[in-house]
C-alpha cells in the first residue's frame, strides 16, 4: 500500500508504504521548475542535518521475541563527505519484559529513551502495550515542546523540518497478574506523530529495510525458535551491510522470553552467529558452484 499525500504538481510528497510488516516512510521532493533531483537532500535535512541510518529488527518466534540493531551512525550530507561513528546504542531495555530500538536522529532519540525510562519507572509500567501508550504520550509532548505543534498533513504539505525517528518496541503483553500472555511488536515513527503501529505479521524493521524485507520474505517463519531468529537477525542486517555503507558496525541482539525475560546477547555469542552464517552462505555458493562444474 503507498500513500501519496501531495498531488502529482505538489513539490514535495510523503509516502508511507507497507508490506509483510514493513514499513517504509519516505519524503520526497521533486522540483517543478527543473534543476536536480532534490530527493536526497530533503531526506538529509529532514533528519535535522546529519543521517543516523541503521537497520532495526523485532522478530516473533514460538517461544519469544528478538531485537537487534547495528551500531553505526552516519554523520553529515550524504551527497558529499561524511564521517562514521560504530558505537551507537540502538538497543534498549525498558523493563523485563519489554525492549525498545531507535533508528533517526540517534542522539535525539536517546534524550526521548532517557526521559521515558524515567516516566516508566514512575508509571510503574512493564507491560509492552503500557509503554507502547507512554512511549507515544512522552515522545509526542516533548517533540511539541521542542518543535511546536506543526499539522503534519495538509491540503498543501510542506516539508517537514523536524528530526525523523522511529522506535521499535518488542515485548510481552502482561495478564492481571503480571504473567506474559501475547507477544507484541509496535513501532512508533515522528512522520506519523508517533501513532503506535501494533505489528500484525511478526515482525517488523526500520531505517533502512529493502534487503531485509527480501531475506524476510523468503526465509522467516513464525514458528521458529529465538536462538533460530536471533541468527536470522544477525543475518539481515550482516548482508544489509555488504550491500550499504550506513549500516553496519557491531550487532547486538537482545532476547525477550517467559522463561529468561529480557536479556541482552554478549557480543562473543553474536560474532559466534555470524560466523556460522558465512559459513552457510559459503556452502550456498559451493552448491552453486558445483551445479556449474556438473554441467
Amino acid at each position: 500500500m503507498t500513500l501519496n499525500i501531495a498531488g502529482e504538481s505538489d513539490p514535495f510528497d510523503m509516502a508511507h508504504s507497507t508490506g509483510g510488516g514493513a514499513r517504509v516512510i519516505h519524503l520526497r521532493y521533486r522540483p517543478t521548475h527543473g534543476g536536480v533531483d532534490r530527493e536526497e537532500e530533503s531526506r538529509y535535512h529532514a533528519h535535522g542535518g546529519g543521517k543516523d541510518m541503521t537497520l532495526v529488527v523485532a522478530l516473533e518466534g514460538r517461544d519469544g521475541l528478538v531485537l537487534a540493531a547495528d551500531s553505526r551512525g552516519t554523520i553529515g550530507d550524504p551527497r558529499s563527505l561524511t564521517a562514521i561513528n560504530d558505537g551507537q546504542t540502538k538497543l534498549f531495555k525498558l523493563s523485563d519484559w519489554c525492549g525498545i530500538g531507535i533508528s533517526g536522529a540517534s542522539e535525539l532519540a536517546a534524550t526521548l529513551v532517557d526521559g521515558l525510562k524515567a516516566a516508566l519507572s514512575r508509571d510503574a509500567a512493564i507491560c509492552a502495550d503500557r509503554i507502547a501508550e507512554l512511549t507515544q504520550k512522552h515522545v509526542k509532548q516533548a517533540y511539541a515542546s521542542w518543535f511546536g505543534n506543526r499539522t503534519w498533513v495538509s491540503a498543501q504539505p510542506v516539508q517537514d523540518q523536524r528530526p525523523v525517528i522511529v522506535f521499535t518496541l518488542a515485548g510481552y503483553k502482561l495478564d492481571s497478574s503480571g504473567q506474559p500472555v501475547e507477544p507484541r511488536i509496535w513501532l512508533l515513527s515522528s512522520q506519523l506523530d508517533f501513532a503506535p503501529q501494533l505489528c500484525p505479521s511478526g515482525y517488523m524493521l526500520a531505517g533502512i529495510p529493502q534487503y531485509a524485507t527480501y531475506l524476510l520474505h523468503r526465509m522467516f517463519d513464525r514458528r521458529m525458535a529465538v536462538t533460530q531468529l536471533s541468527a536470522l537477525a544477525a543475518y539481515l542486517i550482516t548482508e544489509t551491510a555488504t550491500q550499504d555503507t550506513k549500516v553496519g558496525g557491531p550487532v547486538r541482539i537482545s532476547q525477550i522470553t517467559k522463561e529468561r525475560t529480557y536479556q541482552e546477547l554478549d557480543a562473543q555469542a553474536v560474532e559466534t552467529m555470524i560466523k556460522r552464517n558465512d559459513a552457510r552462505n559459503a556452502k550456498l555458493r559451493s552448491f552453486f558452484s558445483e551445479d556449474a562444474e556438473e554441467r
